[in-house]
């Protein structure tokens, strides 16, 4: 996975940080994990990522999300 990849390609991009972090409050407040906003270096909007090394899912694929003991090599 390239660095695009993660940080990146299948994210939502956010207008503001603003709006990125009340998406991130909402989806904690569902019972979701804890995110973090981030500028993004590839698309300069605003993403709503994992914490480091608290990823569940590392990214939607054609058949739903796969899951990082599916992915693991």
């Amino acid at each position: 996975m390239t660095e695009y990849e993660a940080s990146c390609l299948g994210k939502t991009c956010f207008p503001s940080r603003r709006t990125a972090r009340r998406r991130a409050r909402q989806i904690r407040g569902e019972g979701g994990p804890r995110f973090h906003t981030y500028r993004c270096d590839y698309c300069l909007g605003v993403h709503v990522g994992h914490t480091a090394g608290h990823a569940t899912y590392l990214r939607t694929g054609p058949h739903g999300p796969i899951h990082i003991q599916e992915y693991a090599t």
